[in-house]
């Protein structure tokens, strides 16, 4: 019996270093969110066996086993006034990503730390995954390790993405998150997601894609580079897409078996809250409101009437309040329900039962916390898909909505008061939750089983769309319709003629 216990333990052993694979994780964008919402998946890959190498501008403070840094890539933290981006409308939000990607792409690639890892030849991967936000250029690494390549999609895929994948994005009902409209869509909203979904969809192959490219011949040049196919050609082939999103969260839409949603991996079961934060809570007879603006929104620099609202706000209330926040002006006087500080551990203050209301600017992450903590929320969006995000929130009824712009001491307290006093947001929170919980497997280890599976397969091109090697004309069958159309006038010509020769004779014979 013991020899056979043996015998089954060294088997399995075997098999796992068998199985464990060199993972290049590819996202070196000094954009903090898109890393921190595939970081678990990250740390469980390697901490399943796998040898994983992220090259990002974010390497962790603490060492885990199978896992490299390779960073950062800025020499340091350059902060940015978020009012000048509030602004933004549906046409100048997708300039913006474009010129933010290069601008950024440029910043990144020109490091002394990039080009010495780009040029080394002393790695070897089985796999490597990069990230689709304004960076389409990572996918090279693929060819430059000849390894199958996943895509991280930091949110519900948008036209851009899914013209490379063939995946429908149907501007009819499928809404870019920059149009700030839900998917039930009247004639101006549709309008404006056309004109969005074609300047993605065409437009940027000429004024952005060009400079993506010219990124990618400067900074990526390894042994074999030049054999390198079109840009075109390989995000055409990557073999799977994972996408930090979740029906429950966002909209429903078609995707084909090569795009997965994982939205929600960062969520962890909720940890003890240091002494301070657990006696604030415990405390409060009232309740707790939560105020969230995320890692980009600081209140200082906000307008000063803007600040003020929610100062005046949230100091006249009967709850407790704890705003992610440390003043700079020490002349501001907060109200003793206040507390304030640099960061807050989230995820846990959500769950505590305390928390009946999150005020937050409608960030993705924030949304997925908040709706697997059924708390509901007044959202308070600024730019890129905030304003969309919570615009889906209200339709499905666990929160509301407060436009930044036309703000008031009025309406951001009867927006509270509303959602405080009207037991439906909540009961709407709590089924989002067992809607969004109601899963076969947790995302983590979803997303775990599929980067697995490409592993196993050596790519997943059997995932893909056949319809990738057809152009526009042919897939939208605009050439099959000239013909056709051209046959039934053809028919209704010569019908005409001879119906007009006949007539012609029977009147000559009378």
């Amino acid at each position: 019996m013991l020899p056979s216990v043996v015998f089954c333990s060294v088997l399995c052993i075997t098999t796992t270093v068998i199985r464990a694979a060199n993972i290049l994780v590819f996202m070196p964008l000094p954009i903090k969110s898109h890393v921190r919402g595939f970081q678990p998946l990250f740390e469980e890959l390697s901490n399943r066996g796998h040898n994983v190498t992220v090259v990002s501008s974010f390497p962790l403070d603490r060492t885990i086993a199978n896992y490299t840094d390779i960073g950062p890539f800025i020499d340091k933290t350059r902060g940015r006034n978020v009012m000048d981006l509030v602004r933004m409308n549906f046409v100048t939000s997708v300039q913006l990503k474009w010129r933010i990607g290069i601008q950024l792409s440029e910043m990144v690639m020109s490091h002394r730390n990039m080009k010495q890892f780009v040029r080394s030849n002393s790695n070897s991967f089985d796999l490597v995954m990069v990230e689709t936000f304004g960076q389409e250029y990572a996918v090279a690494m693929g060819h430059k390790f000849k390894a199958p390549v996943i895509n991280l999609a930091p949110a519900m895929i948008w036209a851009s993405i899914s013209k490379w994948l063939h995946v429908p994005s149907t501007f009819s009902y499928i809404p870019d998150a920059c149009t700030q409209s839900t998917s039930d869509m009247g004639f101006v909203e549709r309008l404006k997601n056309t004109i969005t979904g074609f300047m993605q969809s065409y437009v940027e192959n000429y004024m952005y894609l060009p400079k993506t490219k010219e990124v990618m011949n400067t900074y990526l040049k390894y042994k074999g580079w030049e054999s390198r196919p079109p840009l075109e050609h390989m995000l055409n082939n990557v073999s799977l897409t994972l996408v930090n999103s979740h029906n429950a969260i966002g909209i429903s839409r078609p995707y084909l078996p090569g795009i997965i949603e994982v939205g929600g991996m960062h969520i962890k079961d909720p940890k003890p809250l240091p002494k301070n934060l657990q006696t604030f809570l415990d405390a409060a007879d009232q309740g707790v409101i939560f105020f969230s603006f995320g890692t980009l929104v600081n209140l200082n620099d906000l307008p000063k009437e803007k600040f003020n609202v929610f100062i005046n706000v949230l100091g006249r209330l009967k709850q407790k309040v704890i705003i992610k926040w440390t003043p700079e002006d020490s002349n501001v006087k907060l109200s003793q329900n206040i507390m304030t500080g640099s960061w807050f551990p989230q995820r846990d203050i959500l769950a505590h039962p305390n928390v009946i209301l999150f005020i937050t600017h409608g960030g993705l992450h924030s949304l997925e916390e908040t709706v697997c903590n059924a708390k509901p929320i007044v959202g308070v969006p600024f730019f890129a898909e905030q304003n969309f995000n919570m615009k889906i929130v209200e339709e499905k009824g666990y929160g509301k909505l407060v436009n930044f712009f036309e703000i008031t001491e009025e309406s951001f307290g009867n927006a509270i008061d509303e959602v405080l006093s009207d037991v439906t947001f909540k009961e709407k929170a709590m089924r989002q939750s067992l809607v969004y919980k109601d899963q076969p497997m947790k995302p983590l280890d979803r997303a775990v089983y599929w980067v697995e599976y490409v592993i196993r397969y050596g790519g997943a091109g059997h995932l893909k769309s056949d319809s990738i090697g057809l152009n526009d004309l042919q897939y939208f069958l605009f050439d099959i319709s000239f013909i056709l159309f051209l046959s039934f006038g053809l028919i209704a010509w010569l019908c005409n003629f001879l119906i007009a020769k006949v007539m012609f004779k029977h009147l000559k014979a009378t």
